[in-house]
């Protein structure tokens, strides 16, 4: 492995000599790091706990997990562009030191997303060179990367994103769409960041399917004469509106996929999903999803559509791109932004699918767990054990959430959304603070309330072997109408911890 920097005298401060620094000093026993308590008062956790600073100055990490003999490992995917960075994963070992694990034959792609620790190895999800992505694992100790899967039609606007394993040590991970509902749209800010590269490329469904036979107007953007317009119809490459009928296919966009233990082949296990980023099993043995909203952006916007928590039902269809985060059809007038953000000719949201021509019923409202707040952009998420420090909440799933990236996603929106911890009770759906920052009303990044320290963008939590919460925070995302703009070295991890 590659030493970043080493902690030198377990009961003293440390410098940081590399990309963080990890805070040292005595702890009791029960703890799984010798580190100090770094304690954070700004943040807010449940009654008789607190939130302590473990590890800083991480860049763009974007997963964690604990290996086998419980050490941390951080997915750092540098999914902005950094001149001379490749996606990374780091260790923490328990003495308190970090070094990059050493990967030979790595995938060459830019980004990566997910990362999981299983039997000895790490699984994560990676970019490949084509913009397809696969799922390949690594040994915990370094080592060659193997390939586990690979062809994930991800070249859109979503990515491969969190894994997670059954009991028998069959994976699992979710493929997000191609577009924000359906539509490719030259003027979508999302979408202009691959159209250019891909411009065949469009959302694939996972069984045949018949449109309905509307079409989106808008001026080509990829073009600078003047009054070029173009018509795209859904689930078709941008320009192309003529089809009728889409053949399904094995490798679809918005799913979520099984990759059975010794094999290669992933199956499609559930689809119909916008963006299926955390995974987790239940204490029930379900299978439970985090995905993320539509947003008010392309040619077919979407307002006030929420972030949402399913069980997972094997084959079941969920809807998208007609129905909301919330399984009712975005033909309801409550999703359906104002005049001056729909295309030409619509004043409404219209069905994409003849769902009856396709076979295709109207979810089952009985796999939502619950419906979050639009824009809240979930993330990684933790069931927490019956037993520990947290029994009171046992069963219920802790869900990340990074925080809204508007105006960029959403011009409409008025007050945030995101940026908090939150702890789903799947037996009724209830949805509560776990931690976020102190203060009043909507949740903020410790960025915009001046503070030097607190949370910014959760975007994974997991349960350390010490029955503690850890929380791995993005860092500093600043998003304006301009673009948006992230501070490298601002990464975190919290932990979650008994009042002293």
């Amino acid at each position: 492995m590659k030493r970043l920097f080493v902690l030198t005298a377990p009961f003293l401060l440390i410098v940081a000599t590399g990309c963080g620094r990890l805070a040292t000093g005595a702890l009791d026993q029960a703890s799984l790091f010798d580190v100090e308590h770094d304690i954070v008062e700004y943040i807010q956790a449940p009654s008789g706990f607190q939130v302590a600073s473990v590890v800083e100055g991480l860049t763009y990490p974007s997963a964690m997990t604990f290996g086998s003999d419980g050490r941390i490992y951080v997915l750092e995917s540098y999914t902005l562009p950094v001149p001379g960075y490749d996606a990374r994963i780091l260790v923490i070992e328990r003495d308190g030191s970090i070094d990059e694990l050493e990967i030979d034959q790595r995938p060459e792609g830019a980004s990566a997303v997910g990362l999981t620790a299983h039997e000895g190895w790490l699984y994560f999800t990676h970019e490949q060179p084509d913009g397809t992505w696969g799922a390949f694992r690594v040994s915990e100790r370094g080592g060659n990367a193997e390939t586990v899967a690979t062809g994930f039609p991800s070249t859109g606007d979503h990515d491969l994103n969190h894994i997670v394993f059954n009991e028998r040590g069959d994976l699992f991970v979710g493929q997000g769409s191609a577009t924000n509902s359906g539509v490719v749209s030259s003027a979508d800010p999302v979408n202009q960041k691959w159209l250019s590269k891909h411009p065949g490329f469009s959302d694939i469904p996972c069984r045949t399917i018949r449109l309905t036979g509307s079409t989106f107007r808008e001026e080509n953007a990829l073009t600078e004469a003047e009054d070029d317009m173009t018509t795209t119809g859904a689930y078709q490459a941008y320009g192309e509106s003529g089809a009728t009928t889409i053949e399904g296919q094995s490798m679809c966009t918005t799913a979520i996929y099984r990759i059975r233990r010794g094999s290669s082949a992933p199956e499609m296990y559930a689809w119909g999903l916008r963006n299926p980023v955390g995974l987790a099993f239940g204490l029930d043995g379900n299978l439970y999803v985090a995905t993320h909203g539509a947003d008010v952006r392309s040619t077919r916007p979407i307002v006030n559509d929420p972030d949402a928590i399913y069980r997972v039902r094997e084959r079941a269809w969920y809807g998208w791109p007609d129905f909301a985060g919330d399984l009712r059809p975005f033909t309801d007038p409550r999703y359906t932004p104002p005049e001056k953000h729909l295309a030409e000719g619509h004043d409404s949201i219209d069905f994409l699918i003849d769902h009856d021509a396709s076979g295709l019923r109207a979810p089952d409202r009985s796999l939502l767990v619950a419906a979050l707040e639009k824009h809240a952009a979930v993330g990684g998420m933790a069931v927490i054990p019956r037993s520990g420090p947290f029994s009171r909440w046992g069963g219920q799933l802790l869900v990340a959430q990074m925080g809204d990236f508007t105006p960029l996603t959403d011009p409409t929106m008025e007050g945030r959304s995101g940026f908090s911890v939150v702890a789903v009770d799947p037996t009724n759906g209830n949805v509560t603070t776990f931690v976020r920052n102190r203060g009043t009303g909507d949740a903020l990044p410790s960025s915009s309330l001046g503070l030097d320290k607190g949370l910014e963008r959760p975007v994974d939590v997991r349960i350390g072997p010490d029955g503690y919460v850890y929380v791995l925070d993005y860092g500093v995302l600043e998003i304006s109408e301009d673009g948006q703009k992230v501070l490298p070295k601002t990464g975190r991890i919290f932990r979650v911890e008994p009042s002293r």
